[in-house]
């Protein structure tokens, strides 16, 4: 890796995480608007509810952020191996436990509410819950689901793309063209059909993030025009939502990808991204995503506080689940043991199912593919600390 090579890279953390931060917000917002019975109907009353469309900038940034390692290594080298059991593993480790408990304190949450005579919404009610729902969540088991927190919807679909994207980022290195064809498919299949309609609706997002990651590193994008581009998909698909009542999912999977684009390209929006405070927020956004919705509801409901001072609660708090709960399992010192341990437990399964545990991937030529500025022979014994941040 080249010497100017490394700042950069160290810099696209920091606005990646900026991005989570943006995406959490957006989501925060929609719910703090959402459960504010004052708040009535009209055109403000829908610019906020499109806040919900931060779920689909955090689908892209998952997929951007879990192929860009590989992707980097491939365009370095020429070639990469992807470890299936290891990569499992260590989203085991990074999404189970948090979610897990998150579970277990809203549970908590919710019943100490109730006890002190605080009213707690139907959508959150523990009356609805018994242990087989729990289970069943638990176990990303969405089939007539019952959720404690209606926001976990999202988690067992992201839990399939995971198995999904070994799959994906072989075809996109094999074949570009059959990669696009495949996401053009799922987009059409999604809108003209109800098979598998929130997985195959929301796949493309995962999809564009492949190749958000490909187009960064061979830097080949004009930061004005994605901009651009982010902010006319933004106006379309709010459009169709307010004049047609159609929730056009691609234009917002779109306008994410653009934006994220735009943020890695233009370095005043990527300094503005990357500032401390949103790249903090970022680094607790799983965990603010697991907690928030049921204490903006039940803050609402029983105070009389607005949704935005609502909604600041819910962040701050949390921010405390992610120092207690969440933190402790991005320390190498209990994260690498649990990894060590499901490892070879997964290998195993898949020795047992007759799938190898590791795949090759491979490009005609390493020179065509490396981006501009980056030496390639210096970069493949280099690999550079900030693509174990980004596997995280």
């Amino acid at each position: 890796m080249s010497a100017t090579e490394v700042p950069r890279l160290a810099r696209r953390i920091a606005y990646v995480d900026g991005l989570r931060a943006i995406a959490v917000l957006l989501v925060v917002v929609h719910h703090a608007a959402k459960w504010d019975g004052d708040l009535g109907q009209g055109l403000l009353q829908q610019v906020w509810a499109e806040g919900a469309h931060g779920v689909d900038l955090f689908f892209v940034l998952s997929g951007f952020c879990l192929s860009y390692p590989l992707l980097r290594e491939l365009h370095a080298k020429g070639w990469s191996s992807f470890d299936i059991a290891g990569y499992m593993a260590r989203r085991i480790v990074r999404i189970v436990p948090p979610f897990w408990i998150a579970i277990t304190v809203l549970c908590l949450v919710l019943a100490f509410a109730g006890r002190i005579g605080w009213h707690v919404e139907d959508a959150f009610s523990l009356a609805r819950l018994n242990w087989y729902e729990i289970g069943k969540q638990a176990l990303f088991i969405d089939r007539e689901p019952v959720f404690v927190n209606p926001s976990f919807w999202t988690l067992p679909i992201e839990w399939r793309w995971y198995f999904l994207m070994p799959l994906f980022l072989l075809l996109w290195t094999r074949s570009p063209r059959a990669f696009a064809t495949a996401g053009i498919a799922l987009a059409c299949g999604a809108a003209l059909s109800r098979v598998g309609r929130f997985d195959l609706s929301l796949l493309p997002g995962f999809l564009l993030g492949i190749v958000a990651a490909d187009v960064e590193l061979r830097q080949i994008t004009s930061g004005r025009r994605m901009l651009l581009f982010s902010v006319l998909a933004c106006v379309v698909a709010f459009a169709a939502d307010w004049f047609y009542r159609y929730d056009l999912v691609a234009g917002w999977q779109l306008a994410a990808f653009f934006f994220v684009l735009a943020v890695g390209s233009i370095p005043t929006l990527r300094r503005m991204v990357a500032c401390a405070p949103l790249a903090w927020l970022g680094l607790a956004s799983y965990s603010i995503y697991l907690v928030h919705e049921p204490l903006i509801a039940t803050v609402e409901h029983n105070t009389t506080v607005g949704p935005f001072v609502a909604g600041a609660a819910a962040v701050a708090a949390g921010c405390l689940f992610w120092a207690a709960f969440e933190r402790p399992f991005l320390s190498p010192a209990l994260r690498r043991p649990l990894v060590g341990w499901i490892r070879p437990r997964l290998a195993g399964l898949c020795a047992l199912a007759g799938v190898a545990d590791t795949i090759g991937l491979r490009v005609v030529s390493a020179t065509s593919l490396a981006p501009a500025g980056v030496d390639s022979a210096a970069s493949s014994t280099q690999p550079g600390p900030v693509l174990a941040d980004l596997s995280a």
